[in-house]
């Protein structure tokens, strides 16, 4: 007697008394809920809609990306697609196609490349596939066929099975001293890449990029910046400067990463991953006001982004006299011209010096005064005459 499934009750070890709308709305635990909820979708212990969509609610407010929410997207055809999406779907496909004709006429010198003209799969009218494919006939004695069974020799048809397996042994040997040989393909000297054509050159690059990519992916670090080396060498483009800055981070070479992103930036400007990348390499590299420069960059470019928010408030926390992200500095230049402003401070009137002329008078009249002293001979005893100095007169010193 076949063993019979268990119930999902008993699987996920959960009570009968937890399907309950008290229990699943003081629930908190987000596994538990998906567990409920799959017991509830399966109907083994009845069918409650009500209490499964009140289930799905509560695990949505608590998980709101559960794998139980996903759906499965249908495949897009012609029937279930707009008119106008479908035409543009199908001019890329033309587009796409007129450029590899391009690039495989400028690899093999041809000067037209025809369009292939392959046969249908089906015919649309009947169901009978164009290919007919012919069943392989085996040559097999009737078991009444005397005459066949006479001349059959068992001693020839043992040899040709013992020269089809000698065929495949030698065979198998050949194919392992080719492995053994080493790869048939040499890798280009980078002297010999000025001989290829820009298109070749192209795809040599895409070539080593993708490899460089499953290097990164494996985490092999090291063999991936080589790749990118030979991809740059061969043909630069800006997606193999972005992986190689992204390289030199994984390997703590952060000054190596920026002057990549510099390098991708020179032909985008506005390339957000660039820009994240090089501001992540100041960051590491101990550059935080560099860096808190960078994400205020993106910022302005893309306003809803999360992680250069969260960058910013961090580096504000670390360096508080950094100034907001939204803030500009002003430069004031010092104009000078011939006339400047010394017509605003000119004054109105020109008011001579008279100090000069005051000392010469005063000079002059205290002279006078003593010499009309002496020779009056005054005798009034309130008026003293000082003796004449050996020195100069006061006023002279003056």
């Amino acid at each position: 007697m076949a063993n019979k499934p268990k119930r999902l009750l008993e699987k996920y070890d959960i009570l009968l008394e937890h399907l309950d709308y008290g229990y699943i709305e003081k629930c908190t635990d987000a596994i538990e809920l998906e567990k409920i909820v799959k017991i509830l979708r399966s109907s083994q212990e009845g069918y409650y809609p009500d209490l499964t969509s009140f289930a799905e609610r509560q695990l949505r407010s608590i998980k709101p990306k559960s794998k139980l929410f996903r759906q499965e997207t249908p495949l897009l055809t012609k029937s279930n697609t707009p008119r106008g999406h479908w035409e543009e779907i199908t001019q890329n496909l033309v587009e796409w196609e007129s450029d590899m004709q391009k690039v495989q006429s400028d690899l093999f010198g041809k000067t037209e490349c025809l369009p292939r003209e392959l046969p249908p799969i089906r015919s649309s009218n009947s169901g009978e596939t164009n290919c007919k494919i012919t069943p392989k006939e085996h040559k097999r004695i009737e078991s009444c066929d005397y005459e066949n069974w006479d001349r059959y020799d068992p001693d020839a048809e043992l040899l040709k099975m013992d020269l089809e397996e000698e065929r495949q042994k030698e065979f198998v040997l050949k194919q392992n001293e080719r492995n053994l040989n080493g790869p048939i393909i040499q890798e280009i000297p980078p002297d010999e890449l000025s001989a290829l054509t820009e298109a070749e050159r192209r795809i040599l690059a895409m070539k080593c990029k993708e490899k460089g990519n499953d290097y990164f992916r494996s985490k092999e670090y090291q063999q991936a910046l080589s790749e990118y080396n030979r991809s740059i060498a061969s043909f630069p483009m800006s997606a193999c400067y972005n992986n190689r800055a992204i390289t030199n981070i994984k390997l703590m070479r952060y000054k190596e990463a920026v002057s990549d992103c510099e390098e991708c930036l020179k032909n985008d400007p506005t390339n957000l991953k660039a820009l994240y990348r090089k501001a992540e390499a100041f960051k590491l590299n101990d550059e935080r006001r560099e860096a808190y420069h960078i994400y205020c960059r993106i910022l302005q470019l893309d306003p809803n982004s999360i992680q250069a928010s969260g960058a910013i408030e961090e580096l504000r926390r670390q360096l508080p006299d950094l100034p907001p992200a939204n803030s500009f500095q002003v430069q004031i230049e010092d104009e000078t011209s011939d006339d400047g402003y010394a017509a605003l401070v000119k004054p109105k009137k020109i008011i001579k010096d008279k100090l000069p002329e005051m000392m010469q008078s005063l000079k002059t009249t205290t002279s006078t005064i003593v010499e009309k002293a002496k020779t009056a001979e005054l005798q009034d005893k309130k008026i003293d005459i000082l003796p004449r100095p050996t020195k100069k007169v006061l006023i002279e010193e003056i």
